[in-house]
């Protein structure tokens, strides 16, 4: 038998197993769309605010006196459930 006739037989394959491998295509494109519709956006629609500062390390110190800081309150964190951490989340579909 000839190399080119083994590469041909190599190549062709059962109609099975054409359709096997496009159900397996099929289902990972719609796992990963239904994924992609499941994770927040990384646009910052999610109320995250980035603010650079361009004062002078002075100037900032000259800001925060004593009863500035005092008054001061600080940022809401987000809060995770203790059971949305680790590898949970991924079998939780609530922590999604």
């Amino acid at each position: 038998m000839s190399a080119a006739h083994r590469g041909k037989l190599r190549a062709a394959l059962p109609p099975r197993a054409w359709i096997v491998l496009a159900a397996s295509v099929g289902s990972i494109a719609l796992s990963g769309a239904a994924l992609s519709a499941t994770v927040p956006d990384a646009g910052g629609s999610d109320g995250v605010v980035v603010h650079r500062e361009t004062a002078s390390p002075e100037e900032i110190l000259e800001y925060w006196t004593p009863e500035r800081m005092k008054q001061a309150k600080p940022a809401e964190m987000p809060v995770v459930s203790v059971e949305c951490q680790g590898w949970h989340w991924f079998v939780r579909p609530h922590c999604w």
